[in-house]
């Protein structure tokens, strides 16, 4: 360390240097000749393995939140595709929570297209994937019982409005990936996938993730309640795609599910809206 050296530059060109993976770094920045040698492993070789250490760990986290993604490209790919990610998009947070946040992003984008054409579903796979890691880290809310829709006056029914818990994610995908997920949990061989348009629930219920494919009818009344839209206009869209005229009746039955479930919060009735 020279003498125009503190601590604090040393310690932010040393991080710098071991965090960067594309071979820029660390000897031609001076880090290597700041270090000492120490039990006959030269500063250079001492600097790699914090190097090797970094990518190792980060590496881990990816396969522990991408877990069916690592086993539907495999070992080798999945490394490349890790050191790339990390390359455009080096963790900016002190928590390793955060570091695969870009990566579904990442699949989509230019940079990953070889992975894309390789495995066209593997960008749908990722973004469920950290849907499930999101939803399981997402705020708590009191979840709404049946009992609460009982003292709900009838003349209040066709402007009631109904919320989501937070923990949840309705996904827009065009792979059927969920099926990938099921397998890769389950211990059995991963299907083989055909592209097809699917809408993909993740919701956390009693400290547990779960996810399944809803219906188009129940995808887009699911949409409708993220949207805002109150339960007369849900009977409407319900009749539409249905051509029913119980579709009241249909859509208290996916309230009913959806409580069961602990998918929805409180309503909010016209007079406390007011």
């Amino acid at each position: 360390m020279t003498g125009s050296d503190t601590l604090a530059v040393v310690q932010r060109d040393f991080a710098r240097s071991v965090t960067t993976l594309d071979g820029t770094g660390d000897p031609h920045a001076g880090v290597v000749a700041r270090l000492r040698s120490d039990r006959g492993i030269p500063a250079e070789e001492r600097l790699h393995v914090y190097e090797n250490a970094y990518f190792a760990r980060i590496h881990g986290v990816l396969r522990e939140d991408y877990g069916s993604l690592h086993a539907a490209i495999g070992d080798d790919a999945f490394h490349d595709l890790a050191k790339l990610y990390l390359m455009a998009h080096p963790s900016r947070s002190f928590s390793l929570r955060f570091a695969g946040e870009r990566l579904p992003d990442f699949l989509a984008g230019p940079i990953a297209e070889p992975f894309a054409r390789r495995w066209p579903f593997a960008a749908d796979l990722a973004a469920l994937e950290w849907a499930r890691v999101d939803v399981f880290d997402a705020p708590d809310a009191v979840a709404l019982e049946r009992a609460a829709l009982a003292r709900v006056r009838p003349d209040d029914w066709a402007e009631l409005r109904f919320a989501l818990v937070p923990a949840h994610r309705l996904l827009s995908l065009a792979w059927p990936v969920h099926e990938m997920r099921e397998a890769w949990s389950a211990g059995v061989a991963l299907p083989e996938l055909e592209a097809a348009s699917t809408a993909i629930l993740v919701h956390r219920h009693r400290e547990r993730v779960h996810q399944r494919a809803p219906s188009p009818v129940e995808a887009r009344a699911l949409a409708l309640v993220l949207q805002g839209h109150d339960f007369a206009t849900l009977c409407a869209a319900v009749a539409e795609a249905t051509s029913d005229s119980e579709s009241a009746t249909l859509v208290l039955e996916l309230l009913e599910h959806w409580i069961a479930e602990g998918l929805l919060a409180a309503p909010t009735a016209p007079a406390e809206q007011r």
